[in-house]
């Protein structure tokens, strides 16, 4: 008597379901949906929530590297205003009231080579009273997306000094 593997050409019984089956693999597909291997429209899910994943990695990715190049421009801006505000300082009463009222100019410095053209810095300045001067600088540049940027700074110089200075005898 012949076994039943031989007569039909089966590889194994499938002891859950009381059939033969071809490919013991196909087991947990049959016990899912009777069907062997995946269809068009689970692949093409499967494709598209990958897809969203992908994009909105991009998007993070895009988002952080915009995120950067704002912060170096802040960065740089304020170091120009720091740069500026600190060589006002060292000018004595006699050598502020010479300077122009306004002056513009690109920053100068082997530091600021490569970005010079894209910032610009604007110096005011304004009388308060004969002995006061209200100095005003401003820095503006453009970011790569064409959105304008303006950062500013005051202080005022005094010519006696900024600090009044009160001694009291004993």
């Amino acid at each position: 008597m012949g076994s039943i593997f031989q007569s039909n050409g089966m590889s194994g019984t499938d002891s859950k379901f009381g059939q033969l089956t071809k490919n013991p693999a196909s087991r947990a597909s049959r016990a899912v949906g009777g069907k062997d291997g995946l269809a068009l429209m689970e692949v093409m899910i499967a494709t598209f929530l990958v897809l969203i994943v992908f994009a909105g990695g991009f998007g993070a990715l895009a988002q952080g590297s915009r995120l950067i190049e704002i912060s170096r421009d802040e960065t740089r801006a304020s170091q120009f205003l720091q740069s500026e505000v600190e060589d006002i300082r060292t000018y004595n009463w006699d050598s502020l009231i010479t300077l122009p009222i306004e002056a513009k100019y690109f920053p100068e410095s082997s530091f600021t080579d490569a970005y010079a053209t894209r910032y610009t810095v604007k110096r005011l300045i304004d009388t308060r009273s004969s002995t006061q001067k209200l100095v005003t600088v401003q820095v503006a540049w453009m970011d790569n997306s064409g959105t304008g940027h303006l950062r500013e700074y005051k202080t005022v110089v005094s010519k006696d000094g900024l600090y009044d200075f009160y001694y009291r005898s004993f």
